[in-house]
């Protein structure tokens, strides 16, 4: 439910890898665009776009990524890769040059992820404040999703730790889960670029499984992801209009 002191809305989409998330993210974010929802101001948007860190928003130089700020709506995708400071860490974390997954600790990884969000924290949350839409691919669940591959036994205690770490930035009104089966994801990832998490076929089905359970242990909108992209765009948006015509 959107806060009651916001003027704006902050929706995230999650999912497992080649869930479609950002495709979403793209086209909710011209719908909205399309319908004029946001009421921020453009002196307010404008102020806020030049407080962005590093050269974000920059997609002409970072092809992984469609963050764009107009007409009122933030397109939001973490990570950030090149655009940030933080976001160049995660981006050499992805390609290896920390190791491969199994040799960091959980810890460290989570905090890298995090880092590359709360470059944003007092942006995202000034950016709704003053009436704006964000639809962000992937944000602090992320983390839930990926990071509690490998700990069955200390699940909960695990995902207690995750939370507090990223407890300071600010909450979506809503967060919507793309679920898809691993095999349908893998599917989807052939013939694709992979980075160390993408590569390793096991990995990729856990967190796909720990993804729905995290999903409905916190509550989140689950959307079928392996339909038509028409057919899981209408479902979002029928859940969207809700928040965004208060």
């Amino acid at each position: 439910m959107k806060e009651e002191n916001r003027s704006g809305t902050f929706i995230v989409i999650e999912g497992p890898d080649a869930s479609g998330k950002q495709t979403q993210a793209y086209r909710i974010a011209e719908w909205l665009r399309d319908k004029e929802y946001s009421s921020i101001s453009k002196e307010a948007q404008r102020r806020i776009v030049g407080r962005m860190p590093g050269r974000y928003p920059d997609p002409e130089n970072e092809e992984r990524v469609d963050d764009s700020i107009r007409d009122g709506v933030w397109h939001l995708s973490f990570p950030t890769y090149s655009q940030t400071p933080g976001g160049r860490v995660v981006e050499a974390y992805l390609n290896g040059e920390f190791g491969d997954r199994g040799s960091i600790d959980m810890e460290l990884i989570v905090d890298i992820y995090a880092a590359d969000r709360k470059q944003f924290k007092e942006l995202i949350a000034e950016f709704v404040d003053e009436g704006g839409i964000i639809v962000c691919d992937r944000y602090r669940e992320a983390n839930l999703i990926h990071q509690l591959v490998g700990f069955e036994d200390e699940w909960e205690e695990k995902r207690k730790y995750i939370k507090s770490i990223d407890a300071d930035l600010p909450d979506a009104d809503t967060v919507f889960y793309l679920d898809i089966s691993p095999e349908e994801a893998l599917r989807r990832m052939d013939g694709k670029d992979k980075d160390i998490h993408e590569l390793d076929d096991s990995y990729m089905q856990k967190s796909n499984s720990n993804g729905l359970k995290v999903a409905r242990k916190e509550g989140w909108c689950i959307i079928d992801g392996e339909r038509s992209l028409e057919e899981v765009e209408t479902s979002l948006r029928e859940k969207i209009l809700s928040l965004v015509k208060q």
